[in-house]
């Protein structure tokens, strides 16, 4: 027997509409984002409200509210941090549903980022995190939400499918691995139809307009899928893109800095989670090294990796774009749960570099780069 979902809406056309006022095409004339809103308040009231569409109401209206006009910046980063809290506690809360253990054990079960979970611990039981840093995660956010819930409303439900707590289809592994799939394919015929020349050198002014290309391709990548700037990291790391193959241990990585450091931080600037998604999956390959024995130490792409992470976090060239970096507290719990010769060297790097380390302190100085002043101690 079939099994009955009650829902707020009369109808699957009700819900997609509401979903295109969420997520609009480039070509609409309109901004409908707050009449999906009040919609979506209306169908709380009714009852049933599955998680995802309330998650994303919260989120869109803190971007709706975010006007230093007629808000202060304090009552805006508030009303993000109240916002995406919300989003992560309604998927990962362990005292809902029938799954137990951490939060971070949820998330893992989900796909939900760690530093989702990370970020939320930090404005609940810390100091609200930086504005821009905020909106860069209330934007990425939004994008998960769009392949955790939205993207699947309208596909036909396979036969064998259940129902999730989001109270929509669960997506088969054949789906997300055929999404995955396809991006892999796309993106390793970017990079070896316009991957930079690793023996010119630093990139002059004249030979980063050959760059551009690749770069905007690339961040197109980022932006046309929840996934995209996973899989972009996942190619990178695994196809000898940022770490060569032929790589011997002990040996310098600079020409590889010097090769790939443009491409990597205009993307960084295009999609700002770029850069969080990659040092995030740069820190799980040294998380993968469990042991410490002789071979593990002296591994020449473990140590390219690490080497990778050390640059990106204190070479003055990735100054601008380290500010922007949400995955830092992530990346420190880590190196103490998961503790190796690698990660044990990245904590030092970080105590070393940012020796009182938090997510909103590391980015303090990064509401400024919006054009807001925020005073000392407002947060």
């Amino acid at each position: 027997m079939p099994k009955i979902t009650i829902t707020p809406w009369r109808n699957i056309t009700e819900l997609l509409d509401v979903r295109s006022k969420f997520y609009p095409s480039s070509s609409s004339a309109s901004d409908s984002r707050s009449d999906a809103c009040r919609v979506v308040e209306a169908w709380k009231l009714r009852g049933h409200l599955p998680h995802a569409v309330e998650a994303t109401a919260l989120l869109t209206d803190a971007i709706l509210h975010d006007d230093a006009e007629r808000n202060s910046v304090f009552a805006i980063r508030a009303t993000y941090a109240a916002a995406f809290s919300r989003f992560v506690t309604g998927l990962v809360d362990t005292k809902l549903g029938v799954h137990r253990g951490t939060m971070f054990s949820r998330a893992s079960m989900i796909g939900l980022p760690l530093s989702f979970v990370e970020l939320r611990h930090e404005a609940a039981h810390r100091e609200l995190p930086s504005l821009v840093l905020l909106r860069n995660y209330t934007n990425r956010a939004l994008e998960w939400l769009w392949g955790y819930y939205w993207a699947k409303i309208d596909a036909p439900l396979p036969s064998s499918a259940t129902l999730t707590e989001a109270g929509t289809s669960s997506r088969t592994l054949t789906e997300d691995s055929n999404e995955r799939d396809d991006l892999t394919i796309r993106i390793r015929h970017l990079l070896k139809q316009q991957q930079p020349d690793s023996s010119a050198g630093p990139p002059s002014k004249k030979l980063r307009s050959t760059y551009l290309p690749l770069a905007q391709s690339l961040s197109s990548v980022c932006s046309g899928s929840h996934e995209g700037a996973l899989v972009l990291s996942r190619v990178l790391l695994e196809e000898g893109f940022l770490v060569p193959k032929d790589r011997l241990f002990g040996t310098s990585m600079e020409r590889s800095f010097s090769t790939w450091d443009y491409t990597l931080q205009t993307i960084s600037n295009s999609h700002q989670a770029f850069l969080t998604v990659l040092t995030e999956e740069m820190a799980k390959e040294l998380d993968s090294a469990k042991d410490n024995t002789p071979s593990t130490k002296e591994h020449p792409y473990l140590q390219g990796v690490y080497m990778w992470l050390e640059h990106i976090l204190t070479s003055d060239n990735w100054q601008k774009e380290s500010l922007l970096l949400g995955s830092v507290s992530y990346i420190r719990t880590l190196c103490r749960v998961s503790p190796n010769h690698w990660t044990t060297m990245l904590e030092r790097v970080l105590l070393s570099s940012l020796p009182t380390l938090s997510v909103s302190e590391v980015l303090s100085s990064s509401d400024k780069l919006a054009g807001f002043e925020v005073e000392v101690g407002s947060s």
